[in-house]
């Protein structure tokens, strides 16, 4: 399955697509999460374990992770790049849940905000980032394309996406994760 039909099927279902990548040898010990998981591996290698299992995952194969499933997660020697697709059944995405997600997946996170009607013209960051709008509102302009986020909302922005922003008339906070992705997609 290539990655287009997956974030299509990922979004028919209610779930939140998600790019990112994790560092090589990156182990998290014996958790679970509180959102369904499945992922799309793009390039490197991850090994699940669940019930004392191991299963790796080279480019191309999928996995799903109930909410609630323990399971350990262990990076080969390349780091691994997915598609993770997340769906909370608790409802909308909290602040907490939002910035326990960044710090698990290696995110630095910053709390900040920008001024009333700041704009930024169309420009691209060396890094992926993942913005939770805590007041305010920020118009993210993609492709030509603007989308409004408002408190709550959430936004990722992979580094090589050349956007704008614009700030609305009440200024901005927000939750900001940015992490430097150096793995490959096979």
């Amino acid at each position: 399955m290539d990655q287009h039909e997956f974030a299509a099927d990922l979004r028919r279902d209610g779930f939140r697509p998600v790019y990112a990548s994790l560092r090589p040898h990156m182990t998290v010990a014996n958790h679970c999460h509180d959102f369904d998981a499945r992922l799309l591996v793009l390039g490197g290698e991850i090994t699940i374990t669940r019930d004392n299992t191991p299963e790796i995952f080279r480019a191309g194969q999928c996995c799903e992770v109930p909410s609630g499933c323990m399971h350990t997660e262990q990076v080969g020697p390349e780091g691994v790049a997915y598609l993770s697709g997340r769906r909370r059944n608790g409802g909308a995405l909290s602040r907490e849940a939002f910035e326990s997600d960044l710090r698990r997946e290696g995110f630095e996170v910053i709390h900040g905000g920008q001024k009333p009607n700041f704009t930024e013209d169309l420009h691209a960051h060396g890094f992926d980032v993942r913005i939770m709008v805590l007041s305010g509102e920020i118009t993210v302009i993609r492709d030509g394309k603007p989308e409004t986020f408002c408190a709550g909302g959430s936004c990722e922005i992979p580094g090589d996406c050349e956007h704008a922003t614009k700030v609305g008339p009440e200024g901005v906070a927000y939750i900001v994760g940015k992490v430097d992705r150096q793995i490959a997609a096979n």
